[in-house]
């Protein structure tokens, strides 16, 4: 029994000794064992943004335990999917060489295009004295938030071949301020139209700029914003926004309408707004209320430009012409407003005291359309206010010598004022002015006015039988000359003219008698022969 026992001992030591260099000799490269470990992981920006560069910084570290030193090839930050491969997001590469006990921090940045939670891992790699490769994993877990602008269009409706507002809404949707946020408005038939920069925009803050797009046709069209920023790690960047928009046909309709100036003892004429003319329409008239005693507020007239289409017209201007087209230069020019936008009007009062037309006033209203320089038009009943001088109670007196006195008045039977007036005595074969009243100045007379005059002349009583009364006078600043023939009384009261018309009468009668007896004698004869 005990031999037995040594023969085991014998065989076992035997074993043990043919084992022993194999252990051995594995024993090194399994010992070579660099001992590679990540510590001390952050993540910077700490609040990072979807689209913006993000870096997590690690420690790298070889145990002093290690036999070996390791050349570190790469740290790399990697995305597990669900199905396929790892994906790397960021990697930092030919980072150098470890020995026992030493540690290197490592930087790796990497994007992601989504906000959301991201479980990640950090991937070391390097290669040992043997040539060996080694790694060693740690897990990242980073939420990502949103971090480009977010932008609201708004648009009143979109029109055709016109410049269009169109207001963008931009918000900063992360929690640190963006800076230097150009916003870029860019239809792709057209190209850019506008641009706007925001300095900057605080962390959930908004700010709202104003924009111009024009389409090129109606009908859906796309429209793209652009959001230029600098993100808060100071890095630019930039996120696209695109709506597709729908454009209306272009519609330009200016409409122009006329009344009297309305007042609180002034009323709009019956019959509705007749004034109003449309682009490229007809036209009519609001005809001024008659019966009105006031000069003043009868030649006012407001004029209302509106604007019925679909896009701003620009540069509106009001004047005034005749029916024919001729420019009325006591009516001028008004410059109405810079732009007219679609709904809106503007209203100016233009004084037509100065117009001396009967034919009426055409007001025009000169604009800038998208489609070039157009007008539109409303003509306007209005007869200027105009004076008219007569002589009436004339009252003549003729004496012996032959002296004649005339009273009288000077009467206004227009609706306007006369002035300059002056009243004389017209030279005749028979009749001469005579000291002291051969002419007389009224002056001014208003309208249904009179003004008393007193003329005096001289006359051939043998064969005068009237004079003639001259009336000068300005009216609209024109000068207007009348005459007048007055009757001469006789002796008895009655008009010189009248007795003289009376032997002519006679006369007539008795010459056509002795032709009458002549003819019929001579007719008698004729038969008896």
């Amino acid at each position: 029994m005990v031999r037995v026992r040594l023969r085991l001992l014998v065989v076992a030591l035997a074993v043990l000794v043919a084992v022993g260099p194999l252990t051995v000799a594995v024993g090194p490269a399994a010992g070579a064992d660099a001992r590679l470990t990540l510590t001390d992981t952050t993540v910077t920006p700490a609040t990072p943004t979807a689209g913006a560069p993000i870096t997590a910084e690690t420690t790298v570290r070889l145990s002093g335990g290690s036999n070996t030193s390791l050349a570190l090839d790469s740290v790399r930050v990697v995305r597990s999917p669900d199905i396929g491969e790892d994906v790397v997001l960021g990697n930092a590469t030919a980072l150098g060489r470890l020995s026992p006990g030493e540690t290197l921090t490592v930087p790796v940045t990497f994007t992601v295009d989504r906000p959301r939670s991201y479980d990640l891992r950090l991937v070391a790699v390097g290669t040992d004295e043997a040539g060996d490769t080694v790694r060693a994993t740690r897990p990242l877990t980073v939420g990502v938030e949103r971090g480009q602008p977010q932008v609201e269009l708004r648009t009143d409706g979109l029109v055709a071949r016109a410049d269009t507002p169109v207001t963008a809404v931009v918000s900063n949707p992360t929690t640190a301020a963006l800076r230097d946020v150009e916003v870029r408005v860019t239809d792709p038939a057209t190209g850019e139209r506008t641009r706007r920069v925001i300095p900057t925009i605080a962390a959930g803050a908004s700010q709202t700029v104003n924009l111009s797009v024009r389409a090129p046709a109606p009908g859906e069209r796309p429209l793209e914003v652009t959001t230029t920023f600098t993100t808060p790690n100071g890095v630019r960047s930039a996120s696209t926004f695109s709506k597709t928009v729908t454009v209306a046909p272009l519609s330009t309709d200016v409409g122009v309408r006329a009344q009297r100036a309305q007042g609180d003892d002034t009323q709009q004429v019956p019959g509705g707004l007749t004034g109003i003319l449309g682009g490229g329409g007809g036209g009519g008239a609001l005809q001024p209320q008659s019966g009105s005693d006031d000069a003043t507020s009868e030649s006012r007239v407001d004029v209302t430009v509106t604007n019925f289409g679909n896009a701003a017209v620009e540069r509106v201007v009001l004047t005034g012409e005749t029916p024919d087209g001729t420019a009325l230069s006591s009516v001028g020019r008004y410059a109405l407003t810079e732009e007219l936008a679609p709904g809106e009007s503007t209203t100016v009062t233009v004084d037509l005291s100065g117009v001396r037309t009967a034919d009426g006033v055409r007001f025009v209203a000169h604009y800038d359309a998208p489609t070039g320089r157009t007008e539109s038009a409303v003509a306007y009943d209005y007869a200027a206010e105009r004076g008219a001088a007569t002589v009436t109670g004339l009252d003549v007196t003729v004496a012996e010598d032959g002296r004649v006195s005339v009273d009288g008045n000077l009467a206004n039977v227009g609706d306007g004022e006369v002035t300059s007036a002056v009243v004389a005595v017209q030279p005749t074969r028979y009749v001469d002015p005579a000291y002291p009243q051969r002419n007389y100045f009224v002056g001014s007379v208003a309208s249904s006015e009179f003004a008393p005059f007193e003329l005096t002349a001289q006359a051939d009583t043998e064969n005068a039988t009237a004079l003639t009364v001259r009336v000068d006078y300005t009216v609209d600043g024109e000068r207007v000359s009348e005459t007048t023939e007055v009757p001469l009384p006789a002796d008895d009261g009655t008009n010189r003219g009248s007795g003289q018309q009376s032997i002519g009468i006679a006369l007539a009668l008795t010459v056509g008698l002795v032709v009458t007896v002549a003819v019929t004698l001579f007719a008698r004869r004729s038969r008896n022969r």
